[in-house]
């Protein structure tokens, strides 16, 4: 006699989205909290006004879904400039500085060093009222995107391990 095959269907469950969801928030977060770390190496040795770095996360509902994570200064004027001049660099510089001058930071580099020298005159006016023609820019030091080429591989790593770290049933 011939054998008897039983097809009996499996009802899925409901996909728990919302604890996909929180795993990924949580991941963000962390992530941002890994940046503020890592751009706070920046103004470590800066006298003065120092810019804050604060973080804001955005994960989108519906099928496109994406994430992100934005890390920036905050704080006075005078702070978040400061930080955005050296990051972006400049064309021209108002201000002449002394013989042994050294930057207290390098270009694609985090951390703050020592530096020396001081500034000798500031400003446009008193440099134009002396005779003395702007000097060559701040040489951009590329903090944010140095920033995104370090942290895109292990921030993908954290936003995979949050995803699976979750019971997807």
């Amino acid at each position: 006699m011939g054998e008897v095959f039983v097809v009996k269907g499996i009802k899925p469950q409901r996909l728990k989205v919302d604890a996909y969801r929180q795993a990924i928030l949580n991941a963000l977060r962390a992530e941002g909290a890994d940046q503020r770390r890592v751009l706070r190496q920046t103004t470590k040795t800066w006298k003065g006004e120092k810019p804050k770095f604060e973080t804001l996360v955005g994960l989108e509902r519906g099928p496109s879904g994406s994430a992100s994570v934005l890390t920036g200064p905050t704080g006075s004027d005078e702070a978040v400039n400061k930080w955005r001049w050296l990051d972006e660099g400049t064309k021209i510089r108002w201000a002449l500085m002394s013989t042994d001058w050294r930057s207290k930071t390098k270009p694609g580099r985090f951390k703050s060093g020592r530096g020396r020298g001081r500034v000798v005159i500031a400003g446009r006016r008193a440099m134009t009222q002396r005779g003395i023609r702007p000097r060559p820019g701040i040489q951009a030091r590329n903090w944010s995107q140095t920033l995104t080429k370090q942290r895109k591989r292990p921030f993908t790593r954290r936003l995979i391990r949050a995803m699976q770290g979750v019971e997807a049933f």
